[in-house]
């Protein structure tokens, strides 16, 4: 059984599909299938069935499945210690695009200065989507906010934001509360200051970007609860007003998350420290 092949498997699992696990491989459809095929000859028996336009695992498949996370995180031990102990390796760090865009950037110079034998590879997504990315060992760590509670984490809050309400210079808005996508940490805070706050009616509107959440209150057209430090420094500030929130946390933490058996442990700690400091 082949690193390569329970590899190809878990990306059918994960992406949903043929199609999905050879984008993620970067590789034809065909090699895809070709090595599921060589994977059920060798196990002799079927590890997915289709149902409809959806493929879903079989028994075995389900059975195998929990058999190759096992096998995969430990290839992935195995890689990242000789790696480490080589004395150069990658450090894949996961980070909402917020964050990327206002707390990491001196972080990750100060880690490319003063830590040469650490490459760091930046993937970005939201907060919520991390965590599975974290413990499906997608990337080594990550920076986000509201951190869970899990068996299988380690957790340093590394940054205490302040929340803020935002609202147009001249105070003329519309009832309309602005959101990011689910997932967003700031999106779970605004959503309790709207019920404490008794603004339950306020309409809500979902945006992709905090760049088109701050644009859209600039324009009058609603408000939104967000850190102070995503407003403080953008190309909107001048048209907006910010002050503290008076109902729910007045604080969001963000915090560095990783596995507890992650083999890159010092690159990660190290992050978190430079990420404290600044």
């Amino acid at each position: 059984m082949e690193i390569l092949i329970l590899k190809t498997f878990k990306a059918i699992v994960d992406e949903g599909g043929i199609k999905g696990a050879a984008e993620k491989l970067n590789t034809v459809q065909s090699n895809i299938t070709n090595r599921i095929k060589k994977l059920e000859q060798e196990l002799n028996t079927k590890l997915f069935t289709l149902t409809g336009r959806k493929l879903e695992l079989t028994p075995s498949g389900k059975q195998l499945c929990d058999y190759a996370d096992k096998i995969l995180q430990l290839e992935y031990q195995a890689t990242s210690a000789i790696l480490s102990n080589k004395g150069s390796y990658e450090l894949r760090i996961g980070m909402p695009e917020t964050f990327a865009a206002v707390h990491m950037p001196l972080a990750l110079k100060q880690l490319k200065d003063n830590y040469a034998h650490i490459r760091a590879k930046i993937f970005t997504d939201t907060s919520e989507r991390l965590v599975f990315a974290v413990l499906n060992n997608k990337v080594d760590c990550a920076a986000i906010g509201n951190a869970p509670k899990h068996e299988n984490l380690e957790v340093i809050p590394v940054v205490y934001e302040e929340l803020v309400m935002v609202t147009p210079l001249d105070g003329d808005h519309y009832p309309v509360l602005f959101v990011r996508d689910e997932g967003c940490g700031y999106r779970k805070h605004a959503l309790v200051w709207q019920q404490k706050s008794g603004r339950v009616n306020d309409e809500l509107m979902i945006m992709s970007s905090a760049d088109g959440v701050l644009g859209c209150v600039s324009a009058g057209l609603g408000y939104t609860i967000i850190g102070k430090n995503m407003v403080v420094g953008s190309r909107y500030e001048k048209s907006l007003c910010i002050r503290p929130v008076n109902f729910g946390p007045k604080h969001v933490e963000l915090s560095i998350v990783y596995r507890k058996d992650c083999p890159l442990e010092p690159g990660i700690l190290a992050l978190a420290n430079l990420l404290k400091t600044n």
